[in-house]
C-alpha cells in the first residue's frame, strides 16, 4: 500500500491560482455519459469532482476513491473513467442505489440496443391491444369517482380499477396511488412495467427499471420543476393526459445513448463496490485504503430540508420495494433521530454550540433537529477518518443552511469536528450553484408567509488526514 505525502501548499498554491467562478460550471453540460441518468435532487455535478481529481493528481496517485454519500452515482462513474482500480458508494436510499448500480455498471451496445428495440416493439403492441381500455377507462370512472379527489378515487384506487378491469391487470396496490396517478397513467404504467419484469438479462431489465422510475414521476400528477412532490391544482387533472408511453420510450432511447458514450470510455478493471449502510459504519470499506474521499453530504436532516425519501417515494412504490424500507427513508437518514426534549451538547464545535443557543431561544425541537445532524456528521467523520491512508486528501461539498435566522457555518463545523479524527484543515473553496435541483424558497422560522432565500452558494472544504 503506497504511502502518500503532504502536499498541502502545493494545493493551496494550485486552488489559488484559480478563477474565482472557476467551480461555478454554469455552461457545462452536466448530463453527459450516465451522469444523464435519472434525475436525483441536489446533486454535485461531475464537472467539481472531475476537476479535483485531475488537480490532486497533479502531485499524488489515486487508486481509490469513496463517497459515503453517493447518491446517484456521480463520483463512482467519475472514478472509473479515471481509471481508479477500486471505487466506493454508499446510500442508505434503496433507489440512490439502484440507480448508481446502473449508472456503473456497462452494457455492451449491441445487446443494450437488440433488448431495447425489443422492448419497444412489445410495448407498441401492449398499447394497441388494449387501445380500447386507455381510452375510455378515466370517463368511466370519472363518471361514478372524482378522480381528483383524496377520498375515494385517491385512496381506493387499486379496488375501484380491478372492478373496471375485471382482473384483466395486475395494478400496484399502495397507499394513495389514485392521489397521484389518473386511471389510464396506472395502466400504461403497469403495462410497462410487466414488459420489463420478463427481461432476462439483469443489467438490462435494471436499467429499464430506472427509466421507468424516471416516467413515474414525468407521469404522476406531480407539479413541473418540483423535487419534492407536491401534487398540481385540481382542476388540472382533470385535462391532464400524459403520453406515458411515449415519456417511457424517449427515456428508454435517451439512457441507451448515455450508456454506449460510457461503455466506449470506463475503465474495465475498475472494482466497483456499491452498498446501503450507515455512513457512519462503513464496514465493507477496509481501514487505511483510500486516496480520496469527495463527497456532498445533505445539507441538514432530510425532514426539513432536501427529502430525498419523499422524491423517492413513488418511485420504490412502484418498484416493489418494501413498505417499511419506503416509509422510513427520511427517518434514517442523516439527522433521523428527533431529540424534541432536549439533548446534552457533547460536540467538539464552538461554532455549532454557539448557533444551538441562539436557535434553543426559539424553538427547542428545531434544535434538536439541528444538533441530531451534526452528531451523525460528526460520526461520519469518525468513521471515514479510519478509511484513509495517512496525508489522503477529503473533498467535502457542503452548504450553510439557516434555522430560526440562524445561518449554520456547516463549513467551519466540519472542520472543527474532524480536529478529533486527525483531520487537517487545508483550505475551503466557494462556489455558486447554478445548477442544483433545490427549493427556491424556504421558511426558516416556519411562520406562514415567511420566506427567505435558499442557499445560493456552497463551499468545498478541503482536510487531510494527518
Amino acid at each position: 500500500m503506497a504511502n502518500l505525502d503532504n502536499v498541502d501548499n502545493q494545493l493551496i498554491m494550485e486552488f489559488d491560482k484559480l478563477p474565482l467562478d472557476f467551480w461555478d460550471f454554469r455552461n457545462v453540460n452536466i448530463k453527459e455519459l450516465t451522469h444523464g441518468i435519472h434525475s436525483y435532487p441536489a446533486v454535485m455535478v461531475y464537472p467539481i469532482s472531475r476537476n479535483i481529481i485531475k488537480i490532486i493528481e497533479k502531485f499524488q496517485p489515486v487508486e481509490t476513491i469513496l463517497d459515503p454519500f453517493m447518491g446517484s452515482g456521480t463520483i463512482l462513474v467519475e472514478g472509473m473513467i479515471n481509471n481508479f482500480n477500486k471505487v466506493y458508494g454508499n446510500d442508505l436510499n434503496p433507489l440512490a442505489k439502484l440507480i448508481s448500480e446502473v449508472r456503473t455498471t456497462p452494457i455492451n451496445p449491441i445487446d443494450l440496443n437488440k433488448i431495447v428495440s425489443d422492448i419497444i416493439e412489445k410495448i407498441e403492441l401492449e398499447f394497441l391491444k388494449h387501445e380500447g381500455i386507455l381510452n375510455n377507462i378515466n370517463n368511466k370512472i370519472n363518471s361514478k369517482f372524482d378522480i381528483t379527489e383524496k377520498k375515494g378515487w385517491g385512496d381506493n384506487a387499486p379496488e375501484i380499477l380491478n372492478n373496471y378491469l375485471d382482473g384483466k391487470f395486475e395494478t400496484p396496490n399502495f397507499k394513495s396511488i389514485g392521489y397521484w396517478f389518473i386511471p389510464s397513467v396506472i395502466v400504461e404504467l403497469q403495462i410497462i412495467k410487466n414488459i420489463i419484469r420478463s427481461i432476462e438479462n439483469e443489467n438490462i431489465r435494471k436499467f429499464a427499471m430506472v427509466a421507468f422510475s424516471e416516467t413515474v414521476r414525468l407521469a404522476s400528477n406531480r407539479r413541473n420543476g418540483e423535487f419534492k412532490m407536491y401534487r398540481m391544482k385540481k382542476e388540472k387533472i382533470y385535462d391532464y393526459k400524459p403520453n406515458t408511453k411515449e415519456i417511457f420510450i424517449n427515456t428508454l432511447l435517451c439512457y441507451v445513448e448515455k450508456m454506449n458514450d460510457f461503455y466506449k470510455i470506463y475503465n474495465k478493471n475498475t472494482e466497483v463496490n456499491i452498498v446501503k449502510e450507515d455512513s457512519r459504519i462503513l464496514s465493507y470499506v477496509p481501514n487505511n485504503s483510500v486516496d480520496i474521499l469527495i463527497t456532498s453530504p445533505p445539507y441538514g436532516d432530510s425532514r426539513t430540508t432536501v427529502a430525498y425519501g419523499e422524491f423517492s417515494k413513488v418511485s420504490l412504490q412502484w418498484l416493489d420495494l418494501e413498505n417499511e424500507e419506503v416509509i422510513g427513508i427520511d427517518k434514517s437518514l442523516m439527522g433521523g433521530e428527533k431529540y424534541n426534549k432536549g439533548f446534552e451538547f457533547n460536540l467538539e464545535s464552538e461554532t455549532l454550540k454557539n448557533s444551538l443557543t441562539k436557535i434553543k431561544r426559539e424553538d427547542l425541537a428545531r434544535a434538536g433537529d439541528v444538533y441530531s445532524f451534526y452528531e451523525d456528521l460528526d460520526k461520519c467523520l469518525k468513521s471515514v477518518a479510519k478509511k484513509m491512508k495517512k496525508n489522503s486528501y477529503q473533498f467535502w461539498v457542503v452548504g450553510n443552511r439557516t434555522v430560526k435566522k440562524e445561518t449554520l457555518l456547516t463549513d467551519k463545523i466540519l472542520t472543527e469536528l474532524g480536529k478529533q479524527y486527525g483531520l487537517i484543515h487545508v483550505i475551503t473553496l466557494g462556489r455558486n450553484i447554478p445548477n442544483k435541483v433545490m427549493p427556491g424558497l424556504n421558511s426558516p422560522s416556519n411562520i406562514p408567509g415567511e420566506k427567505v432565500s435558499t442557499m445560493t452558494n456552497e463551499h468545498i472544504v478541503i482536510l487531510r488526514k494527518e
